[in-house]
């Protein structure tokens, strides 16, 4: 559905420093002609260089065949309750999509696409519910190119991010056309899947004495995080350089360079990693709560909990609820709205890129199967109470 205007384009005759820099940088995508997406986008600089590499990634150098590439991002527009970017996508033209096709897309009825076809748009539909992928569309998926899958995952989450900063920012279509109609809602749209909880390793940490040339360029441009001692998310990340390399800008964005304040970023990156069901960051980040910024185990229960928890205290709620309404409702609401301006200009943008950052980031540990590290506890027994009553699907 089309969502009111909240931020409106910028003129290109009266841009700050900061976004003519950027502006010449994005090439194409900064000349007058182009979309008020990306007009908008440009009212927060920071935001739109951060989100440059990973979208060069999706839409230029992915290993995926661009009509699979743009019937994930069809998909992950209409469960993301985007028209805007549904309507761009159909109007780039580059891979044509006939309007049996579009309907089929929008109500997850995929039997008469061919079984790649198929299989990319299940997957799009595993990713949204589960946050993970089986093992059939991994490795059938996989045989595209050693990065298919991931570039998958990343096309989903990035599509995810941009629905959720169009959609809060009210980007309106130039046109004034979308779908027609009302999206339907998710059980009619193909989705209601059971994300597992028995997670099987898949990719194992790289041995760092046997690293490529490229991925020992990788790990020399990510600081302490390219080192051995890393994490084992980041470890089995690097047997993909690639993706390291087009998350490279809106990671360090999200964790490194956020203006929100550390408690309130990863009180961010914890709701969404109880949402998307990824232990592993769950367990990395409240440790990092814990020893380094206050927060309390009763502080986390309340995370988990959710927004309407007793245990959540001061700020910490709207943390937490305008989290639920990107992931619930693909929008930041207009109660939540201008609640982080106060920490910068780009407030909101970062919130919306921590989100973003830890969808994809949990789905890539569900999908490897990675471990705990040693001595880090995961989800504890008194937070069962609440697994499996908020995520999209319900666990087996």
């Amino acid at each position: 559905m089309p969502y009111p205007l909240r931020v409106r384009p910028v003129d290109f005759n009266h841009l700050t420093e900061r976004q003519e820099v950027i502006r010449v940088k994005m090439g194409s995508y900064g000349e007058e002609g182009t979309s008020d997406m990306m007009k908008t986008f440009l009212n927060y600089p920071e935001f739109t260089r951060s989100i440059g590499r990973i979208g060069t990634r999706v839409t230029l150098t992915t290993d995926l065949p661009r009509r699979l590439a743009a019937l994930a991002v069809l998909r992950t527009a209409w469960l993301c309750d985007c028209d805007y970017l549904w309507a761009h996508i159909l109007a780039d033209g580059g891979v044509p999509v006939t309007g049996a096709e579009q309907t089929a897309v929008k109500h997850g009825a995929y039997g008469d696409f061919n079984s790649l076809e198929r299989h990319v748009l299940e997957a799009i539909d595993e990713l949204h519910d589960t946050h993970y992928l089986s093992e059939e569309k991994w490795y059938r998926i996989g045989r595209l190119g050693s990065n298919a899958v991931l570039d998958l995952i990343v096309t989903y989450a990035f599509f995810v991010t941009l629905s959720v900063a169009v959609n809060s920012l009210g980007v309106q279509l130039e046109d004034g056309t979308g779908w027609d109609g009302e999206r339907p809602a998710l059980t009619d749209a193909g989705t209601g899947l059971t994300p597992p909880r028995q997670l099987p390793k898949r990719v194992f940490e790289a041995d760092y004495s046997l690293l490529s040339p490229r991925q020992l360029e990788q790990t020399n441009r990510l600081g302490r995080r390219g080192k051995p001692t890393t994490s084992k998310l980041q470890k089995a990340m690097i047997n993909y350089p690639e993706f390291v390399a087009a998350i490279s800008a809106f990671g360090k964005r999200g964790i490194d360079d956020p203006c929100l304040p550390p408690r309130i970023w990863q009180i961010a990156a914890m709701r969404t990693s109880w949402l998307c069901d990824s232990e592993y960051l769950w367990a990395q980040h409240g440790k990092v709560c814990r020893e380094k910024l206050g927060v309390t185990f009763e502080d986390l229960a309340g995370v988990a909990e959710g927004p309407d928890s007793q245990s959540l205290q001061d700020f910490d709620r709207v943390i937490v609820a305008t989290v639920d309404d990107m992931y619930h409702h693909n929008r930041i609401s207009d109660a939540n709205w201008g609640q982080f301006d106060q920490f910068g200009p780009e407030g909101v943008t970062d919130l919306i890129i921590v989100y973003g950052l830890y969808v994809l980031q949990s789905c890539v540990a569900r999908c490897f199967g990675t471990t705990l590290e040693d001595g880090v506890p995961g989800f504890g027994p008194e937070l069962q109470q609440f697994r499996g009553t908020q995520q999209r699907g319900q666990h087996v």
